[in-house]
C-alpha cells in the first residue's frame, strides 16, 4: 500500500501539501491539488479513515433517528442514509423513537454522549427542545421528511402540499364526490401539508371542502386503514373513494374493502401516499403519490457530509417533488 511520502514524491510536492489535500485543511492551489489527486489515484493511495478522525477529533459516526423502524417508508429511508454514509467512511447509529418524545430525548442524550459527528432526524411533533439540544451541543443536524420551522439546520423535505393536491384532483376528475380522507393520531406537519393540498384541490374544482370528510383515529398505520375503513364501508352512505394519507393505511383499507365484499376499483377507489415497495404489489396495485424515498435519504446524508467538510457551511432546504402514480385501485365513479 502506498504511503503519503510516496504520493508526495510522485506529485513532486511536500508531505505537508498532500496532508492538506487529504484533510481538506489550509490553502492548496488548484494546480497542486490536481497533481496530488492524480498521484493518489495512480498509486491507489487510501487515506486512513481512523487517522483522519483522530486528527480532526471526529468519531466518524452519525446518529440516525427515525419514528418507526418497522414501517417501510422509514426503513427505506434508513437504508439510503446508511448506504450513502458508509460509502463515505461513516458508520451509523440508528435509533427508533417510536413516536414518543421521551424516547427521542433519551436518544438525543445517548448520541451526545457518544459524540457523534452529526445527526439525521425525522422529528416528532413540533417541539424544538431536542433539536436545540443538538444545536447547543454543536452537533450538525439534518431534518428529513418532517419539518420544525425556525430551527437553523439543513432540511430535506417533499412537496406534500402538491402531493395532496394531485391525489384529490385525480379522484375528483374521476367523478368522485363522496371522498373520505383517513389520517392518523397526532399527525405531523407533513400530514398537515397533505391536507392543505387536498383543500387546494377542492378549491380548484370549485367544490367545498369539509373537515367532516377527514377521519382521525387512535389506531396506527395498517390498523388505522383497516378499522376506519370497515366503519366507513359498512355505512349506508359509504364513500365511493378513500384517500389514505400513507400507503400502509391504504393497504389496511384494501383489506377492509375485501372483507366488506366490495370490488375494487368498481365499488371503491383507494389512493395512498408514499409509494412504498408494497404499493405496486398489492391487489389491486395501489394508486399513490410517490415520494422519492431513497433520494430523500441520500440527499440528507450528502447535506450532512457537505456540512461536516465545509469551513463555512450554508444552511439549505431541499424540497423534492412528488408524483401521482396511477395503478388499478382507482376508476371512474359509478
Amino acid at each position: 500500500m502506498a504511503t503519503i511520502k510516496q504520493v508526495a514524491d510522485h506529485a513532486k510536492v511536500s508531505v505537508a501539501t498532500v496532508s492538506r489535500v487529504v484533510n481538506n485543511t489550509g490553502y492548496v492551489s488548484a494546480d497542486l491539488r490536481e497533481r496530488v489527486e492524480k498521484a493518489m489515484n495512480a498509486l491507489n493511495y487510501k487515506p486512513s479513515a481512523l487517522a483522519r478522525s483522530l486528527r480532526r477529533q471526529e468519531t466518524l459516526t452519525i446518529g440516525v433517528m427515525l419514528p418507526q423502524l418497522n414501517q417501510p417508508f422509514f426503513s427505506t429511508l434508513a437504508f439510503a442514509i446508511e448506504k450513502t454514509l458508509f460509502a463515505n467512511d461513516y458508520k451509523t447509529l440508528i435509533c427508533s423513537s417510536e413516536e414518543e418524545s421521551d424516547k427521542e430525548a433519551a436518544y438525543v442524550d445517548m448520541l451526545l454522549r457518544q459524540r457523534v459527528d452529526g445527526v439525521i432526524i425525522v422529528p416528532i411533533g413540533s417541539s424544538t427542545d431536542n433539536m436545540n439540544r443538538l444545536i447547543n451541543g454543536l452537533v450538525p443536524a439534518v431534518l428529513v421528511d418532517r419539518d420544525i420551522p425556525g430551527v437553523p439546520v439543513n432540511r430535506v423535505l417533499c412537496d406534500n402540499v402538491d402531493g395532496g393536491r394531485q391525489a384529490i384532483r385525480h379522484l375528483l376528475e374521476l367523478g368522485h364526490r363522496r371522498i373520505a380522507i383517513i389520517g392518523g393520531p397526532g399527525h405531523s406537519k407533513a400530514i398537515d401539508e397533505r391536507i392543505r393540498g387536498i383543500q387546494l384541490g377542492y378549491q380548484e374544482f370549485g367544490l367545498p371542502y369539509s373537515d367532516a370528510n377527514f377521519i382521525m383515529s387512535e389506531f396506527k398505520e395498517f390498523d388505522n386503514g383497516y378499522q376506519v375503513g370497515k366503519q366507513l364501508l359498512s355505512a349506508p352512505d359509504r364513500p365511493t373513494a378513500i384517500f389514505a394519507l400513507t400507503d400502509v393505511t391504504a393497504v389496511g383499507v384494501l383489506h377492509a374493502a375485501a372483507e366488506c365484499k366490495l370490488a375494487l376499483p368498481g365499488d371503491l377507489s383507494v389512493v395512498g401516499f408514499d409509494d412504498i415497495p408494497l404499493a405496486a404489489h398489492s391487489i389491486p396495485g395501489l394508486t399513490t403519490v410517490a415520494q422519492p424515498i431513497y433520494e430523500m435519504g441520500a440527499t440528507a446524508a450528502q447535506l450532512l457530509l457537505a456540512h461536516l467538510h465545509s469551513d463555512e457551511p450554508v444552511e439549505q432546504t431541499v424540497t423534492l417533488p412528488t408524483q401521482l402514480i396511477v395503478r388499478n385501485s382507482t376508476a371512474r365513479a359509478r
